[in-house]
Protein backbone atom coordinates (compact mmCIF):
# COMPACT_ATOMS: atom_id res chain seq x y z
CA UNK A 1 0.00 0.00 0.00
CA UNK A 2 1.35 3.41 -0.98
CA UNK A 3 0.37 6.38 1.17
CA UNK A 4 0.28 9.58 -0.85
CA UNK A 5 0.81 12.91 0.91
CA UNK A 6 0.74 15.10 -2.18
CA UNK A 7 -2.10 17.15 -0.69
CA UNK A 8 -0.06 19.99 0.78
CA UNK A 9 -1.67 18.84 4.01
CA UNK A 10 -1.38 21.53 6.70
CA UNK A 11 -1.39 24.36 4.18
CA UNK A 12 -5.04 23.90 3.23
CA UNK A 13 -6.15 24.15 6.84
CA UNK A 14 -5.26 27.81 6.70
CA UNK A 15 -7.36 28.69 3.65
CA UNK A 16 -11.08 28.62 4.51
CA UNK A 17 -12.02 30.50 1.34
CA UNK A 18 -15.22 28.55 0.84
CA UNK A 19 -16.43 28.27 4.40
CA UNK A 20 -19.82 29.99 4.78
CA UNK A 21 -18.19 33.38 5.21
CA UNK A 22 -21.39 35.31 5.92
CA UNK A 23 -22.25 33.41 9.09
CA UNK A 24 -21.01 34.11 12.61
CA UNK A 25 -20.73 31.30 15.17
CA UNK A 26 -20.61 32.45 18.80
CA UNK A 27 -19.87 30.34 21.85
CA UNK A 28 -21.25 30.90 25.32
CA UNK A 29 -20.32 34.35 26.62
CA UNK A 30 -19.20 35.62 23.20
CA UNK A 31 -20.76 38.65 21.51
CA UNK A 32 -20.88 39.92 17.96
CA UNK A 33 -18.46 42.72 18.83
CA UNK A 34 -15.70 40.39 20.06
CA UNK A 35 -12.51 40.15 18.03
CA UNK A 36 -10.42 37.03 17.66
CA UNK A 37 -6.89 36.57 16.37
CA UNK A 38 -4.03 34.14 16.58
CA UNK A 39 -1.04 32.65 14.86
CA UNK A 40 0.36 29.17 14.58
CA UNK A 41 3.72 27.83 13.42
CA UNK A 42 3.43 24.45 11.73
CA UNK A 43 5.49 21.75 10.08
CA UNK A 44 4.67 18.78 7.89
CA UNK A 45 6.29 16.36 5.47
CA UNK A 46 5.10 15.06 2.09
CA UNK A 47 6.67 12.97 -0.64
CA UNK A 48 6.52 15.91 -3.09
CA UNK A 49 7.71 18.68 -0.76
CA UNK A 50 10.05 17.07 1.72
CA UNK A 51 10.00 18.69 5.15
CA UNK A 52 8.12 21.99 5.32
CA UNK A 53 7.86 24.70 7.95
CA UNK A 54 5.59 27.71 7.97
CA UNK A 55 3.32 30.03 9.86
CA UNK A 56 -0.39 30.86 9.65
CA UNK A 57 -2.17 33.84 11.16
CA UNK A 58 -5.76 35.08 11.29
CA UNK A 59 -7.90 37.84 12.65
CA UNK A 60 -11.70 37.85 12.81
CA UNK A 61 -14.10 40.59 13.79
CA UNK A 62 -11.43 43.27 13.48
CA UNK A 63 -12.68 44.91 10.27
CA UNK A 64 -16.33 43.84 10.57
CA UNK A 65 -18.05 41.34 12.92
CA UNK A 66 -18.40 38.67 10.20
CA UNK A 67 -15.17 39.41 8.29
CA UNK A 68 -11.86 37.62 8.66
CA UNK A 69 -8.32 37.80 7.29
CA UNK A 70 -6.17 34.69 6.98
CA UNK A 71 -2.64 34.31 5.72
CA UNK A 72 -0.09 31.53 5.49
CA UNK A 73 3.40 30.95 4.12
CA UNK A 74 5.86 28.07 4.15
CA UNK A 75 9.16 26.93 2.69
CA UNK A 76 10.39 23.37 2.22
CA UNK A 77 13.55 21.33 2.15
CA UNK A 78 13.29 20.82 -1.63
CA UNK A 79 13.24 24.59 -2.25
CA UNK A 80 9.48 24.90 -2.73
CA UNK A 81 7.60 27.90 -1.33
CA UNK A 82 4.01 29.04 -0.86
CA UNK A 83 2.29 32.30 0.09
CA UNK A 84 -1.44 32.98 0.30
CA UNK A 85 -3.93 35.38 1.83
CA UNK A 86 -7.71 35.38 2.16
CA UNK A 87 -10.29 38.05 2.96
CA UNK A 88 -13.63 36.49 3.92
CA UNK A 89 -17.03 38.08 4.33
CA UNK A 90 -16.35 41.80 3.83
CA UNK A 91 -19.71 43.59 3.76
CA UNK A 92 -20.05 46.31 1.11
CA UNK A 93 -21.96 48.82 3.21
CA UNK A 94 -23.50 48.86 6.67
CA UNK A 95 -26.91 47.59 5.54
CA UNK A 96 -25.81 45.98 2.28
CA UNK A 97 -26.68 42.45 1.20
CA UNK A 98 -23.48 42.26 -0.85
CA UNK A 99 -20.37 40.58 0.57
CA UNK A 100 -16.88 40.18 -0.89
CA UNK A 101 -14.39 37.34 -0.56
CA UNK A 102 -10.94 37.43 -2.13
CA UNK A 103 -7.94 35.14 -2.39
CA UNK A 104 -4.43 35.44 -3.75
CA UNK A 105 -1.97 32.57 -4.03
CA UNK A 106 1.64 32.44 -5.21
CA UNK A 107 3.57 29.17 -5.24
CA UNK A 108 6.77 27.55 -6.49
CA UNK A 109 6.82 23.74 -6.27
CA UNK A 110 9.80 21.75 -7.47
CA UNK A 111 7.96 18.40 -7.74
CA UNK A 112 4.43 19.03 -9.04
CA UNK A 113 2.36 16.21 -10.55
CA UNK A 114 -0.20 16.45 -13.37
CA UNK A 115 -2.05 13.57 -15.03
CA UNK A 116 -1.20 14.55 -18.57
CA UNK A 117 1.33 13.77 -21.29
CA UNK A 118 1.63 10.56 -23.31
CA UNK A 119 0.17 7.18 -22.26
CA UNK A 120 2.56 4.81 -20.52
CA UNK A 121 2.02 2.13 -23.20
CA UNK A 122 0.80 2.47 -26.80
CA UNK A 123 -2.96 2.08 -27.15
CA UNK A 124 -3.76 2.97 -23.55
CA UNK A 125 -6.41 5.52 -22.63
CA UNK A 126 -5.25 9.16 -22.41
CA UNK A 127 -3.81 10.14 -19.01
CA UNK A 128 -6.40 11.23 -16.49
CA UNK A 129 -9.34 9.52 -18.18
CA UNK A 130 -11.42 6.96 -16.33
CA UNK A 131 -9.52 3.90 -17.59
CA UNK A 132 -6.08 5.48 -17.68
CA UNK A 133 -2.92 4.02 -16.18
CA UNK A 134 -2.23 5.43 -12.72
CA UNK A 135 1.42 5.90 -13.72
CA UNK A 136 0.52 8.09 -16.71
CA UNK A 137 1.51 11.45 -15.29
CA UNK A 138 4.24 14.01 -15.62
CA UNK A 139 6.14 15.94 -12.99
CA UNK A 140 8.15 19.11 -13.06
CA UNK A 141 8.87 22.48 -11.51
CA UNK A 142 5.67 24.50 -11.28
CA UNK A 143 4.94 28.16 -10.63
CA UNK A 144 1.41 29.41 -9.98
CA UNK A 145 -0.39 32.70 -9.47
CA UNK A 146 -4.10 32.60 -8.61
CA UNK A 147 -6.49 35.44 -7.86
CA UNK A 148 -10.17 35.11 -6.91
CA UNK A 149 -12.72 37.86 -6.27
CA UNK A 150 -16.09 36.52 -5.13
CA UNK A 151 -19.11 38.85 -4.88
CA UNK A 152 -22.09 37.35 -2.99
CA UNK A 153 -25.65 38.63 -2.69
CA UNK A 154 -27.70 37.27 0.21
CA UNK A 155 -31.28 37.12 -1.08
CA UNK A 156 -34.04 38.49 1.20
CA UNK A 157 -35.80 35.14 1.53
CA UNK A 158 -36.24 32.59 4.31
CA UNK A 159 -33.92 33.00 7.27
CA UNK A 160 -32.32 36.06 5.62
CA UNK A 161 -35.52 37.98 5.04
CA UNK A 162 -34.70 40.60 7.70
CA UNK A 163 -30.91 40.35 8.10
CA UNK A 164 -28.34 38.95 5.62
CA UNK A 165 -25.93 38.19 8.46
CA UNK A 166 -26.64 34.76 9.97
CA UNK A 167 -25.64 34.55 13.66
CA UNK A 168 -25.53 31.12 15.33
CA UNK A 169 -25.11 30.55 19.06
CA UNK A 170 -23.39 27.39 20.23
CA UNK A 171 -22.92 25.51 23.48
CA UNK A 172 -19.82 23.31 23.51
CA UNK A 173 -19.80 23.50 19.70
CA UNK A 174 -23.40 22.38 19.12
CA UNK A 175 -26.23 24.58 17.94
CA UNK A 176 -28.41 26.34 20.51
CA UNK A 177 -30.12 28.92 18.30
CA UNK A 178 -29.80 30.49 14.88
CA UNK A 179 -31.64 31.31 11.65
CA UNK A 180 -34.35 28.86 10.66
CA UNK A 181 -33.14 25.92 8.58
CA UNK A 182 -33.09 22.16 8.41
CA UNK A 183 -36.83 21.57 8.44
CA UNK A 184 -39.19 21.67 5.44
CA UNK A 185 -37.74 22.74 2.09
CA UNK A 186 -39.42 26.13 1.60
CA UNK A 187 -36.95 28.79 0.35
CA UNK A 188 -39.39 31.63 1.06
CA UNK A 189 -39.67 30.58 4.70
CA UNK A 190 -36.53 28.64 5.64
CA UNK A 191 -32.83 28.43 4.82
CA UNK A 192 -30.41 30.84 3.15
CA UNK A 193 -30.29 31.67 -0.55
CA UNK A 194 -27.16 33.23 -2.06
CA UNK A 195 -26.29 34.45 -5.56
CA UNK A 196 -22.62 34.65 -6.46
CA UNK A 197 -20.38 36.12 -9.14
CA UNK A 198 -16.70 35.17 -8.99
CA UNK A 199 -13.83 36.41 -11.13
CA UNK A 200 -11.01 33.88 -11.34
CA UNK A 201 -7.51 34.09 -12.79
CA UNK A 202 -4.83 31.40 -12.77
CA UNK A 203 -1.41 31.28 -14.38
CA UNK A 204 0.56 28.06 -14.02
CA UNK A 205 3.67 26.82 -15.76
CA UNK A 206 5.65 23.58 -15.71
CA UNK A 207 9.26 23.06 -16.73
CA UNK A 208 12.01 20.46 -16.28
CA UNK A 209 9.30 17.94 -17.17
CA UNK A 210 9.69 14.20 -16.57
CA UNK A 211 7.11 11.82 -18.09
CA UNK A 212 5.81 9.51 -15.35
CA UNK A 213 7.60 6.80 -13.42
CA UNK A 214 8.32 4.70 -16.52
CA UNK A 215 9.98 7.44 -18.59
CA UNK A 216 12.66 9.13 -16.53
CA UNK A 217 13.83 11.40 -19.33
CA UNK A 218 13.66 15.14 -18.67
CA UNK A 219 12.15 17.27 -21.45
CA UNK A 220 13.57 20.77 -21.83
CA UNK A 221 10.30 22.61 -22.55
CA UNK A 222 8.07 25.05 -20.73
CA UNK A 223 4.35 24.31 -20.60
CA UNK A 224 1.98 26.98 -19.32
CA UNK A 225 -1.74 27.23 -18.67
CA UNK A 226 -3.61 30.52 -18.32
CA UNK A 227 -7.29 30.98 -17.63
CA UNK A 228 -9.52 33.82 -16.51
CA UNK A 229 -13.25 34.18 -16.45
CA UNK A 230 -16.41 34.30 -14.39
CA UNK A 231 -18.30 31.85 -12.27
CA UNK A 232 -22.02 32.40 -11.70
CA UNK A 233 -23.52 30.37 -8.86
CA UNK A 234 -26.72 29.91 -6.90
CA UNK A 235 -26.82 28.25 -3.48
CA UNK A 236 -29.73 27.38 -1.23
CA UNK A 237 -28.59 26.15 2.19
CA UNK A 238 -31.50 24.76 4.19
CA UNK A 239 -29.43 23.12 6.94
CA UNK A 240 -29.63 23.82 10.66
CA UNK A 241 -25.96 24.94 10.96
CA UNK A 242 -23.93 25.33 7.72
CA UNK A 243 -20.52 24.62 9.29
CA UNK A 244 -21.62 21.30 10.76
CA UNK A 245 -25.05 20.31 9.42
CA UNK A 246 -27.08 17.70 11.29
CA UNK A 247 -30.30 17.94 9.26
CA UNK A 248 -31.68 19.58 6.14
CA UNK A 249 -30.32 19.90 2.62
CA UNK A 250 -28.12 22.06 0.40
CA UNK A 251 -28.16 22.72 -3.36
CA UNK A 252 -25.46 24.52 -5.36
CA UNK A 253 -25.52 25.26 -9.11
CA UNK A 254 -22.41 26.64 -10.85
CA UNK A 255 -21.69 28.01 -14.32
CA UNK A 256 -18.00 28.59 -15.16
CA UNK A 257 -17.10 30.57 -18.27
CA UNK A 258 -13.70 31.50 -19.67
CA UNK A 259 -14.46 33.84 -22.58
CA UNK A 260 -11.00 33.50 -24.11
CA UNK A 261 -10.22 37.13 -23.30
CA UNK A 262 -6.94 38.73 -22.24
CA UNK A 263 -4.18 36.10 -21.99
CA UNK A 264 -6.47 33.07 -21.67
CA UNK A 265 -5.34 29.98 -23.59
CA UNK A 266 -8.86 29.06 -24.75
CA UNK A 267 -12.52 29.61 -24.08
CA UNK A 268 -14.52 26.97 -22.21
CA UNK A 269 -17.84 26.54 -20.36
CA UNK A 270 -18.42 24.17 -17.46
CA UNK A 271 -21.67 23.44 -15.59
CA UNK A 272 -21.78 21.86 -12.13
CA UNK A 273 -24.44 20.82 -9.63
CA UNK A 274 -24.07 19.62 -6.03
CA UNK A 275 -26.96 18.20 -3.97
CA UNK A 276 -26.49 17.33 -0.27
CA UNK A 277 -28.82 15.86 2.33
CA UNK A 278 -28.28 15.42 6.08
CA UNK A 279 -30.21 13.09 8.42
CA UNK A 280 -30.13 13.47 12.21
CA UNK A 281 -30.32 9.98 13.73
CA UNK A 282 -30.61 11.39 17.25
CA UNK A 283 -28.40 11.47 20.30
CA UNK A 284 -27.87 8.49 22.60
CA UNK A 285 -26.25 7.86 26.00
CA UNK A 286 -22.85 7.59 24.30
CA UNK A 287 -23.24 10.01 21.41
CA UNK A 288 -23.87 13.78 21.39
CA UNK A 289 -24.55 13.76 17.65
CA UNK A 290 -25.27 11.02 15.09
CA UNK A 291 -25.63 12.18 11.47
CA UNK A 292 -25.70 10.59 8.01
CA UNK A 293 -24.58 12.92 5.20
CA UNK A 294 -25.18 12.26 1.48
CA UNK A 295 -23.85 14.11 -1.57
CA UNK A 296 -24.35 13.91 -5.33
CA UNK A 297 -22.20 16.06 -7.63
CA UNK A 298 -21.97 16.21 -11.40
CA UNK A 299 -20.10 18.32 -13.97
CA UNK A 300 -20.17 18.81 -17.74
CA UNK A 301 -17.95 20.93 -20.00
CA UNK A 302 -20.57 21.67 -22.63
CA UNK A 303 -18.35 23.05 -25.42
CA UNK A 304 -15.65 20.34 -25.04
CA UNK A 305 -14.57 19.21 -28.52
CA UNK A 306 -12.20 16.29 -29.01
CA UNK A 307 -10.59 17.10 -32.36
CA UNK A 308 -8.26 14.99 -34.48
CA UNK A 309 -5.09 16.12 -32.68
CA UNK A 310 -6.14 17.67 -29.36
CA UNK A 311 -9.13 18.64 -27.25
CA UNK A 312 -10.48 22.13 -27.79
CA UNK A 313 -12.33 24.25 -25.20
CA UNK A 314 -10.79 22.23 -22.40
CA UNK A 315 -10.49 23.71 -18.86
CA UNK A 316 -6.98 23.71 -17.36
CA UNK A 317 -6.10 21.63 -14.26
CA UNK A 318 -8.10 22.45 -11.09
CA UNK A 319 -11.09 23.55 -13.19
CA UNK A 320 -13.79 21.56 -14.96
CA UNK A 321 -14.79 17.92 -14.50
CA UNK A 322 -12.17 16.52 -12.13
CA UNK A 323 -12.14 13.85 -9.43
CA UNK A 324 -9.54 13.09 -6.80
CA UNK A 325 -8.31 15.19 -3.91
CA UNK A 326 -9.65 16.36 -0.57
CA UNK A 327 -13.35 16.55 -1.50
CA UNK A 328 -14.22 13.86 -4.08
CA UNK A 329 -12.58 10.40 -4.31
CA UNK A 330 -10.19 11.12 -1.46
CA UNK A 331 -8.04 8.00 -2.01
CA UNK A 332 -6.75 9.47 -5.29
CA UNK A 333 -4.34 12.35 -5.95
CA UNK A 334 -5.73 15.78 -6.80
CA UNK A 335 -6.79 15.86 -10.46
CA UNK A 336 -6.26 12.11 -10.92
CA UNK A 337 -9.32 11.88 -13.20
CA UNK A 338 -10.47 14.55 -15.66
CA UNK A 339 -12.56 14.54 -18.82
CA UNK A 340 -15.54 16.28 -20.40
CA UNK A 341 -18.02 15.07 -17.76
CA UNK A 342 -17.97 13.66 -14.23
CA UNK A 343 -20.28 12.24 -11.58
CA UNK A 344 -19.73 11.63 -7.87
CA UNK A 345 -21.62 9.94 -5.01
CA UNK A 346 -20.60 10.27 -1.36
CA UNK A 347 -21.91 9.13 2.03
CA UNK A 348 -20.59 9.80 5.54
CA UNK A 349 -21.67 8.64 8.99
CA UNK A 350 -20.63 11.32 11.49
CA UNK A 351 -20.62 10.24 15.14
CA UNK A 352 -19.66 12.51 18.03
CA UNK A 353 -18.79 10.94 21.37
CA UNK A 354 -19.98 12.46 24.63
CA UNK A 355 -16.42 11.99 25.90
CA UNK A 356 -14.67 15.16 24.76
CA UNK A 357 -11.35 15.60 26.64
CA UNK A 358 -9.34 17.46 23.97
CA UNK A 359 -10.35 20.96 25.03
CA UNK A 360 -9.17 20.29 28.58
CA UNK A 361 -5.66 19.15 27.68
CA UNK A 362 -3.07 21.85 28.52
CA UNK A 363 -1.23 21.71 25.18
CA UNK A 364 -4.50 21.97 23.21
CA UNK A 365 -6.34 24.58 25.26
CA UNK A 366 -5.00 27.37 23.00
CA UNK A 367 -7.04 25.97 20.09
CA UNK A 368 -10.38 26.32 21.91
CA UNK A 369 -11.54 22.83 20.91
CA UNK A 370 -15.27 22.14 21.41
CA UNK A 371 -15.61 18.60 20.08
CA UNK A 372 -14.21 15.81 17.96
CA UNK A 373 -16.07 13.30 15.82
CA UNK A 374 -15.29 10.24 13.70
CA UNK A 375 -16.71 9.95 10.19
CA UNK A 376 -16.48 6.68 8.22
CA UNK A 377 -17.20 7.39 4.57
CA UNK A 378 -17.54 5.75 1.16
CA UNK A 379 -17.37 7.32 -2.29
CA UNK A 380 -17.85 6.42 -5.94
CA UNK A 381 -17.58 8.32 -9.20
CA UNK A 382 -16.14 8.49 -12.67
CA UNK A 383 -15.28 10.80 -15.53
CA UNK A 384 -16.30 10.28 -19.14
CA UNK A 385 -16.01 11.67 -22.69
CA UNK A 386 -19.77 12.32 -22.94
CA UNK A 387 -22.63 13.21 -20.64
CA UNK A 388 -24.91 10.18 -20.98
CA UNK A 389 -26.61 7.56 -18.81
CA UNK A 390 -23.53 5.34 -18.78
CA UNK A 391 -21.62 8.02 -16.94
CA UNK A 392 -23.76 7.50 -13.84
CA UNK A 393 -23.47 3.72 -13.42
CA UNK A 394 -20.68 2.09 -15.46
CA UNK A 395 -17.14 1.40 -14.25
CA UNK A 396 -17.32 3.65 -11.20
CA UNK A 397 -14.14 4.24 -9.24
CA UNK A 398 -14.52 3.86 -5.47
CA UNK A 399 -12.88 4.39 -2.15
CA UNK A 400 -13.64 4.18 1.57
CA UNK A 401 -12.07 5.65 4.65
CA UNK A 402 -12.47 7.41 7.95
CA UNK A 403 -12.16 11.03 8.99
CA UNK A 404 -11.33 12.78 12.23
CA UNK A 405 -13.20 16.10 12.57
CA UNK A 406 -12.48 18.73 15.22
CA UNK A 407 -14.26 22.01 15.94
CA UNK A 408 -11.62 24.56 16.88
CA UNK A 409 -12.25 28.27 17.27
CA UNK A 410 -15.87 27.68 16.07
CA UNK A 411 -14.74 26.17 12.76
CA UNK A 412 -14.30 22.57 11.61
CA UNK A 413 -10.99 21.06 10.52
CA UNK A 414 -10.59 17.49 9.33
CA UNK A 415 -8.07 14.76 8.70
CA UNK A 416 -9.27 12.08 6.27
CA UNK A 417 -7.63 8.74 5.45
CA UNK A 418 -9.01 6.95 2.38
CA UNK A 419 -8.21 3.69 0.56
CA UNK A 420 -9.13 2.90 -3.05
CA UNK A 421 -8.15 0.80 -6.05
CA UNK A 422 -4.83 2.61 -6.52
CA UNK A 423 -3.68 2.91 -2.90
CA UNK A 424 -4.36 5.30 -0.07
CA UNK A 425 -4.11 9.00 0.70
CA UNK A 426 -4.25 11.32 3.70
CA UNK A 427 -5.78 14.78 3.49
CA UNK A 428 -6.03 17.69 5.92
CA UNK A 429 -8.63 20.31 5.14
CA UNK A 430 -10.85 23.07 6.50
CA UNK A 431 -14.62 22.45 6.59
CA UNK A 432 -16.90 19.44 6.48
CA UNK A 433 -17.23 17.64 3.12
CA UNK A 434 -20.45 18.45 1.24
CA UNK A 435 -20.85 21.68 3.27
CA UNK A 436 -18.57 24.09 1.40
CA UNK A 437 -19.41 26.16 -1.67
CA UNK A 438 -16.37 24.89 -3.54
CA UNK A 439 -15.34 24.94 -7.17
Amino acid sequence: MIFSFRSLAALILCLPMTAAAQIVALGEGESLSDTRSGWLPYAFATDSLGVAGGVAAFTAGTIQPQASLIGTAFVTSNQSAFLSGVLNGFRLGKSSRFFLDSLFLVSHFTDQRFYSGPPVLPGESPPGTNDSNKDAYLTGVSNEITLDLNLKYRVALGALREDPLAVYRLREGLLVSGPRGGDAWAPRESGQTTLGLRFFYTYRDLNDIVFNQLRNTPVDVLVSAKTNGLEFWLEHDNTDFPRNPSRGSKQVFNVFRDFGWLDSDASWTNLQMSLSKFFDLGASPGLRQNVVALNFWTSNTVDWDRGDKEVEHRPPPRYGSELGGYDRLRAYPYGRFHDKAAVYYGVEWRVMSRHQPLGRLPLLSYFDIDWWQLAPFAEAGRVGPSYDTGLFFRDLKWDAGIGLRIMTMRSVVRLDVAYGEEGAAVWAMFGQPFARQAR
